[in-house]
């Protein structure tokens, strides 16, 4: 077996970081902070883009309760191709079945396709015997609530 002491000469010797050490992880969590803070104000500013959309379209459902029923309807259809135009940056020119689909797809529900939301496909331009309105826009609210995912 070897003597202790010859152990103990062969072990290195303690060594400090250097002293520019401490600099670079100051550096590199300088840099973490940094993009930390940039991701966050570009989620804050994406989700601020939407809101206004969500505020519009409330306010434009807002002012249609005052409207008469077929009026009502159409001002709550015009609403909703302005926001769909508005989401997905163009005009919304989609009709019937395929506009309604959209519509689905956008709110992620049936409301349009199998629902009372079927008003605003090719039954928008019939004469109607009710008057959906009022539901309409109690769920029309409700979808607009959701908008800012």
């Amino acid at each position: 077996m070897a003597d202790p002491s010859d152990l103990l000469q062969q072990l290195r010797p303690l060594r400090a970081p250097p002293p520019d050490g401490a600099a670079d992880i100051l550096l590199m969590a300088l840099i973490g902070c940094g993009a930390g803070a940039l991701l966050t104000l570009a989620i804050l500013f994406w989700r601020a883009r939407r809101r206004p959309l969500r505020r519009a379209a409330l306010s434009a459902l807002a002012s249609a309760r005052a409207l008469p029923a077929t009026e009502r309807l159409a001002a709550q259809a015009r609403m909703l191709r302005d926001l769909v135009g508005a989401l997905e940056g163009g005009v919304a020119h989609s009709q019937g079945e395929s506009w309604l689909t959209r519509l689905d797809a956008i709110f992620a529900t049936n409301l349009f396709s199998e629902g009372e939301g079927r008003a605003f496909g090719d039954a928008l331009y019939r004469p109607r015997v009710d008057d959906p309105s009022e539901r309409l826009d109690r769920a029309l609210q409700k979808l607009l609530s959701r908008l800012d995912r």
